[in-house]
């Protein structure tokens, strides 16, 4: 996958150091105890933690801690394709729970599907150790340029 203008996003390097580096993880990708494993040019794949604050009485994970790893692994595979300076936000997204999160760890596989001049069109697939689907969600995200 590349930037608008044919190459890889500058931030893909700053977003490697983070397989290293979990030091320079947004704070909230710390509460969920992201590990990024592999990034790549529109391609991601984080380890998250179950934690026991996360449960509901059903004992699963809450839905919208789910819909947190699928749009931190969406809006982080959107970020390898951003230049330097360039912000990104999620502006829609959609998720389908398909079986209750019950043990850890999982992971996140987020991907861009296609990326306009601002917009991007992302997926992801939140799966257990086991490899078995647990979520798939889509989104929409937008990204605006520095300003010259």
């Amino acid at each position: 996958m590349t930037g608008g203008d044919g190459r890889p996003g500058t931030q893909l390097e700053k977003l490697r150091e983070l397989i290293h580096n979990r030091q320079k993880l947004a704070p909230v990708a710390r509460l969920v105890d992201a590990h990024v494993e592999a990034i790549d040019p529109g391609r991601v794949r984080i380890r998250y933690a179950l934690k026991p604050e996360f449960m509901h009485p059903g004992r699963a994970v809450q839905g919208g801690i789910v819909t947190a790893y699928a749009d931190m692994a969406m809006a982080m595979a959107a970020h390898t394709l951003c230049a330097e300076g360039e912000f990104f936000a999620t502006i829609q997204l959609s998720i389908s729970f398909l079986a209750p999160v019950t043990k850890g760890p999982v992971f996140g596989e987020g991907s861009v599907v296609k990326r306009g001049r601002s917009t991007f069109f992302m997926e992801a697939v939140v799966r257990d150790s086991d490899g078995l689907e647990l979520a798939r969600a889509t989104s929409i995200g937008t990204s605006k340029r520095p300003k010259s």
